[in-house]
C-alpha cells in the first residue's frame, strides 16, 4: 500500500514537471506534450544512470504511407547501440507494438538515406543524417517506449531492420519509479546468488577478521558479470566517477582478445575486480563457506573488465562459459562507508591512484549544499531555493508536507517549483560559467561526472561550500535559466541547449569580472535589459555554431574542445547602455588599470604582452594553472601567448588576447610572481 502511494506521488510529480516544461516552450513545436513528458522522464533516467545522454528530435508523419514517429535519440561516441525513444498513449500490447514499429521505421528511413520527409524538421533531419553517417558502427538498436501509466503486457518481439536487431524496452511508471525514485541508491542493488547461479557463491574469508571490515575472495563466472551489468549498469559504480565513465564503453582490446582466443586463461591474466558491499549473507554449503546474497554492491576497480565482458557477449556474441574473474569483496559497515570506500577505490590500483575520484567528498559536497539551500534564504526571506540531492525529493517533500490544498499552497510559497534544481542542473550552471560549454553539451551525466571530479582540483581537497558559494551559484543559475527562457522564446530551429551553454560561457569568459553576481542574488531575477542582450546574442551564437561545424554533425561538433575554441573568440555586441547586471566600472575592453595605478590603454596592450619572453610567460602560465583567480578561458589564452612567445612573437596577439593576457599578467604580478 505504501509503495502504491509513493508511485502515485511520483506520477503526480512527473506530470507536474512535464506541464511546467510545456509552459516554458513556445507554441508550434512538434509533439510538444509528448516531448515535454519525454524530456522529464529522460532526465530522470539519465541522472539514474540508465541512459547516456539524449537529444530531442520530435517527429511524426503518421498521415503518410508507412509512417514513422520518434521523440528522442541517443548515440554516444563510445557506443555501438542506437537508442530511440518514443512515447504516447500506451495501454495495450498493440499500442506498444505500434509505437515501436513507427520508431523502427524512423531508423529504417535514416539508415537508407530517405531523408526527404524530415526536411522541415531540422532536429529530426540531423538525427537521421547522424544515424546514416554512423551506420557502420551501429550494431544494434533499442527502442524505448516510455509512458506515465502502468503497462501489464510488456512483450514485444525483436525485429530485424537494415540487418540489425531492433529490440523494444518498456519504461512504464512502475519501472520508472524503481529506477529513479528518491530512495534508489546502491542499497537497491540486491543480488541473490542462489537465484542467479542455482547455488550460492563459494568464498574464502580473510582470518583473523579485522575490527573495521571483513574481506572475502570469490571467483565470479563471466556470465554472472554480464547479468549484473545488464541489470544494474553504471549504478554498480556510484562510488567511482572515473569507473562510471569507463564503464560506459571503454572496452580493453587485450581483454577482448583473451575472451575470444584464450577464455580459459582469463582468470590467470586479468587483475580481477575490487568491490564493496553494505550487507553480505554468509552460510555453509556442503562444508564450505558461501555467500548466498548481498546488498549494495559497488565495483570500485575493474570497470573496463566489467564493460569488456558485457560487450563480449552482448555485441560480439562470444561465449563466456570458460571466462571467470577473481573479486576481492569487502564488507563495510554503514558508519565507515564515506570514509572507507573511497580509500579502497583509491588504492585498488596503486600504479595509477590519481585515476580515482574521492566520491565520499562528493557526497559531503551535496549534503552541505543541501543544508545551505535550507538555511540560506534570499533577501526578504519569503521563499527559498530547494536543492534536490536525490531526484524527485522536491515532489516527495511537497507531498509529505501536507495533503490539503492549504498545506500545498504553503509549501509552494516557501519553495516555489521555479526555485528547485538538482545535481545535474547545478553541474550545468557551474560548468557553463567555468568555461566548459563543450562538456555541458556532452550530456547531463558526463558533464556531472566531470564536474564532480573537477571540484577537488579546482578548490582543494579540504574545501567545502559556504554561504557565499551558494549565493554566487544561485546568481549563476538565474543567468543560465534566463538564457534558457530567451532561447526557447527565440524559436531557434535546433541546438537550443547548446546555444544556452555557449552563451553563458561567452558571458563569463568575456565579461565575467564585470557581472555583479551579488546584485543578482539580491534581486533574485535577471533584468529585462539582460534578457534583451541574450535575445540579441542567441541567433548570433546559433549561426556561428552551425557555420563553424562546416560539414560536421552540429550536435557532435558542440561537444568538441575545438568548437569552444572557435566560438570562444566570437565578438558579441554590447549595447551603449549596459544591463544593470554589469558593474559600473569601465569595461576591461576599454581601459585596464594596473592595480589602480598607471592606466594601460588598448594602444599598448599588445606591446605590454610582447615585451615578455617565453620564460616569463611560462612562469605566468604555471601560476595561472594553479590559481583560483584565473578562469579556464584565460588559462587557454595564456597558454596561447606562451606559444607565441616561444616562437619569438612572429605572430602578435590579437587585442582580445592581449586584454586577457595582460589581466592575468597583472594578477600574477600582484600575487608576487617574478616576471
Amino acid at each position: 500500500m505504501l509503495e502504491e502511494q509513493l508511485i502515485a506521488e511520483f506520477t503526480t510529480g512527473l506530470r507536474d514537471e512535464a506541464r511546467e516544461r510545456l509552459n516554458e516552450w513556445p507554441a508550434g513545436l512538434p509533439l510538444t506534450s509528448d516531448a515535454a513528458l519525454a524530456e522529464v522522464i529522460l532526465g530522470y533516467l539519465e541522472e539514474a544512470g540508465s541512459i547516456t545522454g539524449h537529444d530531442l528530435c520530435p517527429h511524426e508523419d503518421i498521415g503518410l504511407r508507412r509512417p514513422c514517429r520518434v521523440i528522442a535519440y541517443s548515440l554516444p561516441e563510445d557506443s555501438v547501440r542506437l537508442e530511440l525513444f518514443t512515447t504516447g498513449p500506451v495501454l495495450t500490447r498493440r499500442d506498444i507494438a505500434r509505437l515501436s514499429g513507427w520508431a523502427a521505421r524512423f531508423f529504417e528511413y535514416a539508415a537508407k538515406g530517405d531523408h526527404a520527409r524530415f526536411e522541415n524538421n531540422p532536429a529530426a533531419l540531423e538525427a537521421a543524417i547522424l544515424i546514416r553517417d554512423q551506420l557502420s558502427r551501429i550494431e544494434e538498436v533499442r527502442i524505448n517506449v516510455i509512458t506515465d501509466v502502468r503497462v501489464k503486457d510488456r512483450s514485444v518481439d525483436d525485429i530485424i531492420v537494415q540487418n540489425r536487431c531492433v529490440e523494444t524496452d518498456i519504461w512504464d511508471i512502475d519501472r520508472l519509479y524503481r529506477a529513479t525514485g528518491e530512495d534508489v541508491t546502491r542499497d537497491r542493488i540486491e543480488i541473490d546468488f542462489v537465484k542467479l547461479l542455482d547455488r550460492p557463491l563459494a568464498c574464502l574469508e580473510m582470518k583473523p577478521c579485522p575490527v573495521e571490515y571483513k574481506t572475502y575472495m570469490v571467483i565470479l563466472p563471466g556470465k554472472l558479470i554480464y547479468e549484473l551489468f545488464n541489470q544494474y549498469g553504471p549504478r554498480l559504480f556510484e562510488f567511482n566517477v572515473r569507473s562510471f565513465l569507463q564503464a560506459r564503453g571503454a572496452v580493453n582490446r587485450g581483454i577482448q582478445r583473451t575472451i575470444k582466443e584464450e577464455p580459459s586463461r582469463f582468470l590467470a591474466y586479468n587483475n580481477g575486480l575490487t568491490a564493496t558491499a553494505d550487507e553480505i549473507e554468509i552460510s555453509s554449503w556442503h562444508g564450505e563457506t558461501v555467500i548466498t546474497r548481498l546488498r549494495g554492491l559497488q565495483i570500485v576497480n575493474g570497470a573496463q573488465t566489467t564493460a569488456s565482458i558485457y560487450r563480449a557477449l552482448k555485441v560480439d556474441k562470444l561465449p563466456l562459459d570458460q571466462v571467470a574473474v577473481s573479486m576481492k569483496l569487502t564488507l563495510v559497515p554503514p558508519d565507515k562507508l564515506e570514509e572507507f570506500v573511497p580509500l579502497i577505490a583509491r588504492f585498488a590500483n596503486t600504479q595509477n591512484p590519481i585515476q580515482v575520484a574521492d566520491l565520499s567528498a562528493s557526497d559531503r559536497f551535496h549534503q552541505q549544499f543541501e543544508t545551505l539551500s535550507e538555511s540560506v534564504w534570499p533577501p526578504g526571506e519569503e521563499s527559498r531555493w530547494f536543492y534536490e540531492r536525490a531526484r524527485g525529493s522536491y515532489q516527495m517533500a511537497r507531498n509529505r508536507y501536507g495533503s490539503t490544498p492549504a498545506r500545498r499552497r504553503e509549501f509552494d510559497r516557501t519553495c516555489p517549483s521555479s526555485q528547485h534544481f538538482g545535481k545535474t542542473d547545478l553541474a550545468k550552471y557551474l560548468m557553463a560559467w567555468w568555461g566548459s560549454p563543450q562538456v555541458v553539451s556532452r550530456g547531463a551525466q558526463k558533464n556531472y561526472a566531470t564536474f564532480m571530479f573537477g571540484l577537488r582540483e579546482r578548490f582543494g581537497k579540504d574545501w567545502s561550500p559556504n554561504r557565499e558559494f551558494f549565493r554566487l551559484t544561485i546568481a549563476q543559475a538565474l543567468l543560465f535559466r534566463a538564457a534558457q527562457t530567451v532561447v526557447r522564446k527565440a524559436r531557434l530551429q535546433s541546438y537550443g541547449a547548446n546555444v544556452v551553454a555557449y552563451m553563458i560561457a561567452l558571458l563569463a569568459a568575456h565579461h565575467g569580472n564585470e557581472i555583479d553576481l551579488k546584485r543578482l542574488w539580491d534581486q533574485q531575477q535577471v533584468s529585462n535589459e539582460m534578457e534583451a542582450l541574450f535575445a540579441t546574442w542567441a541567433p548570433l551564437i546559433h549561426a556561428e555554431i552551425v557555420a563553424s561545424a562546416d560539414n560536421r554533425n552540429v550536435t557532435e561538433w558542440c561537444k568538441k574542445d575545438d568548437c569552444w575554441v572557435e566560438i570562444g573568440a566570437l565578438n558579441l555586441p554590447l549595447p551603449a547602455d549596459l544591463p544593470p547586471e554589469f558593474r559600473e566600472a569601465t569595461s576591461t575592453l576599454r581601459t585596464i588599470t594596473n592595480d589602480g595605478h598607471d592606466d594601460v590603454t588598448e594602444d599598448n596592450l599588445v606591446a605590454e604582452c610582447t615585451a615578455l619572453d617565453a620564460a616569463a610567460w611560462a612562469r605566468i602560465m604555471a601560476w595561472a594553472a594553479a590559481s583560483l583567480e584565473v578562469d579556464d578561458y584565460d588559462r587557454k589564452v595564456v597558454h596561447t601567448l606562451s606559444g607565441y612567445a616561444m616562437n619569438g612573437w612572429l605572430k602578435p596577439p590579437s587585442l582580445k588576447q592581449a586584454v586577457r593576457g595582460y589581466r592575468v599578467l597583472n594578477a600574477a604580478r600582484n600575487a608576487g610572481v617574478t616576471i
